[in-house]
């Protein structure tokens, strides 16, 4: 069980440091365009026709891949409403709320999959690609998600 944990800790951590480094491009890329497209508009007087689509789907990836890095930083917002009242059982209701988060995004993929699927033929406006690639921020991210929250359970479950 060790092996498998400190294999999956080693697999969350390489991932996490790979969409860490995502999260910076996207935002660098990001802010180049919408500068870019703004010094375009408003200077040059000639708007860059694909730049608000483009950016919207950036923001798109950039936030579900960011909530990815600020959950396995440990920098979303708790509330230890059940933790504080009940100190001696903190690690069986930190596990019980894993193995919940765990099957929550485990319905997100099965069901964004769908999805997926039914938006491959809808095309987008201006670039003209199915919505199933912008929209597949959702599953990506929820297998990241996936990842980082069994090798949490995992790393509870081996301490024991």
């Amino acid at each position: 069980m060790k092996k498998i944990s400190s294999a999956l800790s080693h697999l969350s951590g390489n991932l996490n440091t790979l969409i860490s480094f995502l999260v910076i491009i996207l935002m660098i890329f990001l802010s180049l365009l919408l500068g870019i497209s703004v010094f375009f508009r408003y200077v040059l007087n000639n708007s860059i026709y694909w730049a608000g689509e483009v950016s919207r789907y950036t923001l798109v990836w950039l936030s579900f891949f960011g909530s990815t890095v600020a959950y396995k930083k440990g920098a979303h917002i708790g509330i230890d409403l059940f933790g504080a009242r009940f100190p001696s059982s903190k690690k069986a209701l930190k596990l019980i709320a894993l193995v919940l988060m765990l099957l929550f995004w485990a319905l997100i993929v099965k069901e964004s999959i769908k999805l997926e699927q039914l938006y491959f033929y809808q095309k987008t406006s201006t670039l003209n690609i199915p919505y199933s690639y912008p929209f597949a921020a959702l599953p990506v991210s929820a297998l990241i998600w996936i990842v980082h929250i069994t090798s949490d359970i995992l790393k509870g479950i081996s301490k024991s």
